[in-house]
C-alpha cells in the first residue's frame, strides 16, 4: 500500500512540473506567454494587412468566433468573408499595451486575454475599444486559434 502511494505521489510531482511540457515539450510556462504574444502579433498583423492566407494558417478549420455585437461565427471560411467584406481596408486591431494574459491550458495549449482597440484604417486614434479571449491550440507541430470571445466593444471615450 505505501508503494502504492509513493508512485502516485511521484507520478503526481511529476506530471505538475512538466505542465507545459504538456503543452510542448521545449515550452516552459514562462516562456508561454512571449510565444503567444509573437503569434497574436502575427494575427493582429494579418488582420490589419487584410493577409487572408496569414489569418487562414492561424485559425483552424473547426474555429468558433464569438462577437457579443454581431453573434458567431462557425468555421474558418465565415470568419474570412467577414474579414474581407467588413475589415479589409476599413479598420485596424491594435492590442492595448499592457493588458495580455496568458494561461497555459494542459493537453490544449494556452489561453489568452487583452484589451484591443479599433480604428479606421490609416488613423493614429482608436474609436472604440474591446476584450478578447482566445483559445490557442497546440497540435504538437502548430499553434492555432480554436475559439475567439470578442466582447465589451464600446467607445474609447468609455474608458
Amino acid at each position: 500500500m505505501i508503494r502504492l502511494i509513493l508512485t502516485l505521489l511521484v507520478a503526481a510531482l511529476c506530471s505538475s512540473t512538466a505542465f507545459a511540457q504538456s503543452v510542448h515539450p521545449s515550452i516552459a510556462d514562462a516562456d508561454l506567454p512571449a510565444l503567444i504574444a509573437k503569434l497574436d502579433q502575427r494575427h493582429f498583423d494579418a488582420f490589419n494587412r487584410c493577409d487572408i492566407d496569414a489569418l487562414q494558417a492561424l485559425y483552424a478549420p473547426d474555429v468558433e468566433f464569438f462577437h457579443d455585437l454581431n453573434g458567431r461565427v462557425m468555421n474558418r471560411e465565415q470568419f474570412l468573408q467577414a474579414v474581407r467584406k467588413n475589415i479589409c481596408g476599413k479598420v485596424e486591431r491594435r492590442l492595448l499595451p499592457g493588458t495580455m494574459e496568458v494561461y497555459p491550458m494542459a493537453k490544449v495549449g494556452a489561453l489568452q486575454m487583452g484589451r484591443h482597440c479599433f480604428a479606421q484604417a490609416g488613423q493614429a486614434d482608436c474609436i472604440q475599444q474591446g476584450r478578447y479571449t482566445i483559445l490557442w491550440r497546440f497540435d504538437g507541430t502548430a499553434w492555432q486559434i480554436a475559439k475567439v470571445f470578442s466582447y465589451d466593444h464600446r467607445p474609447m471615450s468609455g474608458q
